[in-house]
């Protein structure tokens, strides 16, 4: 099982189809509107850079997506949406797939 967060702020699951949709700091899961979702582990995420390079992390416990960046606990560890109001644009993953097994 895996899903992923493309760089056209949708999440899809295996079957490519849209299961939600980010925008204003929100994931709209048809009527409904959620600040964040996590996943529990083993999780690996295979992310795609803003240069194209892809790297494979992970294994973590918990992973969560709030606020336009992928947390583990306490700690960030990439962003998948921009924040233009700090001007943060660079380094923004353009593709997060989180995978059970790699």
């Amino acid at each position: 099982m895996h899903f992923r967060i493309c760089a056209d702020a949708t999440l899809r699951g295996p079957d490519n189809a849209v299961a939600a949709r980010y925008s204003e700091g929100l994931w709209r899961l048809g009527q409904r509107q959620h600040r964040a979702f996590e996943c529990g582990g083993p999780v690996y995420l295979r992310v795609t850079n803003s240069d194209g390079s892809r790297e494979r992390l992970g294994p973590y416990d918990c992973v969560k997506a709030a606020e336009g960046a992928i947390f583990t606990h306490d700690s960030r560890l990439g962003m998948h949406a921009s924040r233009a109001e700090a001007g943060l644009a660079a380094g923004v993953w353009q593709e997060i797939a989180f995978l059970s097994a790699v």
